[in-house]
């Protein structure tokens, strides 16, 4: 008899700004308000039930403790009626741990399997409700999830999982690419219970207020560049390539959030000449459209 699986993908997701709202008790109020862009590049899920107990998980192959994945697996598990263990590889095709979301999009993409795999009566909500909980318990991100179930150029106005949270699209050329490069991974948990969060709080709030009233993609990278460099989370890496990047011919480049990361929003004929650059500085790049498919069952 043939295993049963199940398989979903979700888009990864850099964020250019944010303003982390934590409610003490309440993970579906907790999360963030703040701006990003789902990339076509993102995390595939296949979950497979195990006649033995417990909770398999892999990441492009290679077995390991990858704990969101497990979080989530493990939550959706425990609504099951059958016992089981479950089975979930993943793959990455983004850079992880440099700000790209594929913390959020492995929740989602895993939980969008488990559910189906297990036959769970759940609505699509629900589901990333769990991705959402998964995700804030792991320390690895607070409003990812919310952008990722919608896509695109996103403005998240209200914080919280999906169903709490109210969620906005800027319009945008499609034909656009997003040239991604990537230093180095971040301990984003550091950075979301670090101390200078009020003042990283405060000037996110002030960057989304006037992206909210001038919502276009060229906006978002420029106040998105602009909270980088006022809230100090540039790193010496991020430093040198915005100096690089503002020679080339672009619609504009930030930082990915929380990451040594900088990402450039250019033409298809200028996407070469970015990658190019960032290379030079040491970065590994990766080349991207802006996806309006959310996280799916495939």
């Amino acid at each position: 008899m043939s295993k049963r699986c199940a398989e979903a993908w979700s888009p990864a997701g850099l964020s250019g700004l944010f303003e982390a709202h934590v409610v003490p008790g309440d993970l579906l109020r907790t999360g963030a308000r703040g701006a990003g862009l789902a990339l076509s590049a993102g995390v595939r899920a296949r979950v497979c039930l195990r006649e033995e107990p417990g909770i398999v998980t892999l990441l492009n192959g290679v077995q390991g403790d990858y704990f969101v994945a497990r979080s989530v697996a493990e939550l959706l598990l425990s609504k099951a009626s059958e016992e089981a263990g479950l089975l979930v590889e993943q793959e990455a095709q983004a850079p992880v741990g440099g700000g790209l979301g594929t913390s959020g999009a492995s929740a989602l993409a895993v939980a969008l399997a488990s559910a189906k795999v297990l036959k769970l009566k759940l609505t699509y909500r629900e589901v990333a409700q769990a991705a959402h909980i998964a995700e804030i318990k792991c320390g690895t991100g607070l409003g990812t999830v919310s952008g990722l179930v919608v896509g695109g150029a996103v403005i998240v106005e209200k914080p919280g999982a999906p169903g709490f949270d109210e969620v906005n699209r800027i319009l945008f050329d499609p034909a656009l690419k997003v040239v991604v490069g990537f230093f180095g991974p971040i301990v984003k948990s550091k950075v979301l219970r670090s101390d200078g969060l009020s003042l990283v709080n405060e000037l996110g709030r002030s960057a989304l207020q006037e992206l909210v009233r001038e919502p276009t993609l060229e906006k978002f990278l420029e106040v998105s560049r602009s909270f980088t460099l006022k809230a100090g989370l540039a790193t010496p890496n991020v430093l040198r390539a915005f100096e690089a990047l503002a020679k080339l011919d672009v619609v504009g480049f930030s930082q990915a959030q929380v990451g040594d990361t900088v990402f450039a929003v250019a033409d298809s004929s200028s996407a070469g000449e970015v990658e190019s650059v960032l290379r030079a500085l040491g970065a590994r790049t990766l080349t991207a459209e802006i996806s309006w498919a959310p996280a799916h069952l495939v």
